[in-house]
């Protein structure tokens, strides 16, 4: 993706974040830290990734095709 369209992407996202009604929706789900840098959702990414491959790897989760 060409960084100018991450930069705005990522610019959209956290005011979208910001707003109160939005903020309220996500608190009542759980949901955790939304918002940043793109750089700080690139890393979050790479542990996720981390992460669920090896659970996937230890379950030996299969793909029914």
């Amino acid at each position: 993706m060409p960084v100018a369209m991450a930069r705005r992407m990522n610019e959209d996202v956290n005011k979208a974040l910001a707003m109160p009604d939005v903020m309220e929706k996500l608190e009542a789900s759980g949901a955790e830290d939304g918002g940043g840098s793109a750089e700080k959702f690139k890393e979050f990414m790479h542990v996720e990734q981390a992460k669920w491959a090896k659970v996937i790897k230890e379950a030996n989760v299969k793909v029914d095709a």
